[in-house]
């Protein structure tokens, strides 16, 4: 299951990943996120949430790639990833490396919490 969200300022997209992730459902995502990109302001932070993922199958790195994509183009300014469990990357590292601006600045943490504290602190300039 995958769930999107921006908060209503505009300054944060959040995609969870839990249970069992398809490729049909990251494609579904991918246009979410592309219905969701009228909603955020350039400079906003991104948070993927995979404190709940169990796993995710193989076939779904092309459409992650297209969601960085579409991501970077969009403005995004830092990325946020949850992963508490190292055995459960789905390889976000990688494809973030090949589909992200050089310049957004990508961080992964072992709770929501952690990454939670992590946006609060952002400076607000980063969502100009």
């Amino acid at each position: 299951m995958i769930v999107c969200n921006v908060d209503k300022a505009g300054r944060v997209l959040t995609i969870t990943h839990s249970r069992h992730v398809g490729v049909e459902e990251v494609r579904r995502c991918l246009g979410t996120v592309r219905d969701l990109m009228d909603e955020l302001k350039p400079g906003f932070l991104f948070l993927a949430d995979l404190s709940t993922l169990e796993s995710m199958d193989a076939s779904c790195a092309p459409e992650l790639g297209a969601i960085m994509e579409l991501l970077s183009a969009g403005g995004v300014s830092t990325v946020v990833r949850v992963i508490p469990d190292p055995n459960k990357d789905i390889g976000l590292g990688l494809i973030s490396r090949f589909h992200l601006h050089p310049q957004v600045k990508t961080q992964t943490f072992e709770s929501l919490a952690e990454a939670i504290n992590s946006l609060l602190s952002e400076p607000v300039e980063a969502a100009r």
